[in-house]
């Protein structure tokens, strides 16, 4: 018995290690098209809704917005143009793409 509980602590602790799930993906993307934090919220707004989004930070500054996603899940970044055009504004160049590598 006790070796069967060492065995399932170890498969418990290996499960839940950081390592096991993978880096989250990030996103950056240009939106043009912003003048105001209204303009912000909404494009926010929009990209929270997207599945596989765990949240997303637009920049208005910079006229930018970053999207990170739920452990595992791969970004879609035709979802993510077309959640930035129903907002009413222009997506631009992918900064990052979906596996965190420079573009």
């Amino acid at each position: 018995m006790k070796p069967f509980i060492s065995l399932l602590t170890s498969l418990l602790l290996f499960a839940v290690s950081p390592g096991w799930a993978g880096a989250p993906q990030v996103v950056e993307i240009e939106v043009t098209g912003m003048t105001c934090p209204f303009c912000v919220y909404g494009t926010e707004k929009k990209l929270n809704k997207l599945q596989g989004v765990e949240s997303a930070d637009v920049s208005l500054k910079n006229k930018r917005a970053r999207i990170f996603m739920k452990q595992g899940k791969s970004a879609d970044l035709k979802a993510i143009r077309k959640a930035i055009v129903d907002a009413g504004f222009t997506p631009g160049e992918v900064i990052f793409q979906p596996d965190g590598s420079a573009k």
